[in-house]
């Protein structure tokens, strides 16, 4: 396993770097930052996890680091396959969450929260959205309510509610930074929409990465 201070600094240092090519619109230079801040991810998690929750949560990044490459490319295709490869992420991580021991009722305001806020967010996006684009998209915010419903029910489970909480904070990144991704591709004009949801984007992701390697999963297993 790698230390893990370590891991983080090369962590930073490319999220920083693909970050700072999105500002000065450096294709060059995201293009190749983008998917090693992803692929660092790995080196976070320290190798691969033994238990359902950790190997859920490695294969949604997997899923991850296909649609960061697959969005490089200009285009409505490349959105919409981008789109899928997030949703098949999404409902890893909803998997994740479901199997480690949901606290039932709470499912249901993250539903609802959540819910309201992806229709919100959907109304908003499809007046500047071709309509081959609709679909995709509803579809894609339909899987993000899902997953906080998910994420929502494990708050009440049997791990540790630190654990529980960092894994949270970690989807909910991650929810923000989906929600916002068709916006961010959308709006070229505005030098801070790529920008901000990437930083949603690896913050989430770092956080469940990190609920994983601190042994999350395994406070799961009988």
């Amino acid at each position: 396993m790698a230390p893990l201070g370590l891991s983080l600094i090369l962590y930073a240092a490319a999220v920083v770097g693909a970050v700072a090519g999105a500002v000065a619109r450096r294709q060059m230079v995201f293009g190749v930052g983008k998917p090693i801040a992803t692929v660092l991810l790995f080196a976070v998690l320290g190798g691969m996890p033994s238990d359902l929750f950790g190997t859920l949560v490695f294969n949604g990044i997997v899923l991850s680091l296909a649609a960061d490459i697959t969005l490089l490319a200009e285009g409505n295709e490349a959105l919409v396959v981008g789109l899928a490869l997030f949703l098949v992420a999404q409902l890893c991580y909803g998997l994740a969450f479901l199997g480690a021991g949901p606290g039932g009722w709470l499912a249901l305001p993250g539903l609802a929260v959540f819910g309201a806020g992806s229709a919100w967010l959907v109304r908003r996006q499809w007046r500047g959205l071709d309509r081959g684009l609709r679909a995709p998209v509803g579809i894609h915010a339909v899987g993000l309510a899902a997953m906080m419903a998910a994420v929502f029910s494990t708050l009440a489970g049997p791990a540790s509610l630190e654990l529980a909480a960092v894994a949270a904070v970690g989807a909910t990144l991650f929810y923000f930074s989906q929600a916002l991704l068709p916006w961010a591709r959308l709006r070229r004009s505005s030098v801070w929409a790529q920008p901000m949801t990437l930083a949603l984007y690896w913050g989430g992701q770092l956080c469940l990465v990190l609920a994983v390697r601190w042994g999350l999963g395994r406070e799961f297993l009988p």
